[in-house]
């Protein structure tokens, strides 16, 4: 039997490949398809050139990454806006589990979190309790929401 991990509703993530580490991670168990912070998108002839996270982030180091697996999807919001997203492989680490999923390539900056988790890489491994999860990230959540209120 294998048994599931729980997570709250923000954790931090750890990006294998890009070796960045405590990224913080809105869990979404209403997005179909996770979601990370991309910038500088580009087709080439090599493949699909992006900058993970955008100039501002504490997690921007500058360097392009190549892919040369991608595919375009259409995402919808829960408002029923639909854009048209690159979706790319992605390896990361969730409460010690190694996860190979695929993530949507978004500009998150106004968001809270730069990494959204959704179904499709939750599915089979966890459990979500909005009582767990870190603190700090309750803070990160409460700071943006203040910010929104200021902006009304």
């Amino acid at each position: 039997m294998v048994t599931k991990k729980i997570i709250g509703r923000a954790e931090y993530i750890w990006l294998i490949r890009d070796d960045i580490k405590r990224v913080p991670a809105r869990i979404d168990t209403g997005a179909r398809t996770s979601s990370i912070w991309a910038t500088s998108i580009r087709e080439t002839a090599k493949g699909l050139e992006y900058c993970l996270f955008g100039e501002d982030s504490p997690h921007y180091v500058g360097e392009s990454v190549l892919e040369k697996h991608f595919s375009i999807i259409a995402v919808a919001s829960s408002s029923g806006h639909v854009q048209m997203r690159y979706k790319v492989p992605l390896t990361l680490q969730l409460k010690g589990k190694r996860i190979r999923t695929f993530c949507t390539l978004a500009d998150r900056s106004s968001q809270a979190y730069p990494v959204l988790i959704g179904r499709n890489t939750l599915r089979g491994k966890f459990i979500v309790d909005v009582q767990h999860g870190p603190r700090a990230l309750d803070q990160l959540d409460r700071a943006r929401y203040d910010e929104l209120q200021l902006l009304m």
